[in-house]
């Protein structure tokens, strides 16, 4: 069972941070990897989840675990084609009461064949203490993996 119902220190916060990663691809891919969480958005190779990224205002982004599970991520609530993805929702903390939006923004180089991936979160709610270095350490990981689908 995930995160089963213990009592956690908690204390309302909000947290803020914005990841840059350069992958050598144009931004037509990189939004094209993007779209595709299945192929980027996990944390254990041998244990992927199905991701559904409904690409609409008012879409949702859900993931199916192999165990059955499922989560939702979060709310499209705006997007630019290419360019930018605001999500709004929970972000995976469904076991507290919070708020979190991821921000993807795709800046294109000079050159137009490679791209500066920029992943902002800002979060607040009843979190706990290190719940701001576990992100980041999380989407400096998924960065990667969206980078390295992007640049195949």
């Amino acid at each position: 069972m995930a995160n089963p119902l213990q009592m956690l220190e908690l204390k309302p916060q909000g947290i803020q941070f914005i990841q840059e990663t350069p992958i050598n691809a144009s931004p037509e891919k990189v939004w094209a990897a993007l779209k595709k969480p299945s192929d980027w958005f996990y944390f254990d190779a041998n244990r992927k989840s199905k991701h559904t990224l409904d690409l609409t205002p008012g879409g949702h982004w859900t993931s199916v675990n192999q165990d059955g599970s499922e989560n939702f991520f979060g709310t499209v609530v705006y997007f630019e084609p290419g360019k930018l993805l605001r999500i709004c929702g929970q972000m995976g903390l469904t076991h507290l009461p919070v708020t979190a939006v991821a921000i993807f923004e795709l800046q294109p180089g000079k050159d137009g064949k490679s791209t500066l991936l920029r992943v902002g979160m800002r979060m607040f709610g009843f979190l706990d203490e290190g719940i701001q270095t576990r992100y980041e350490g999380a989407w400096q990981m998924l960065a990667g993996q969206l980078k390295a689908l992007a640049e195949k």
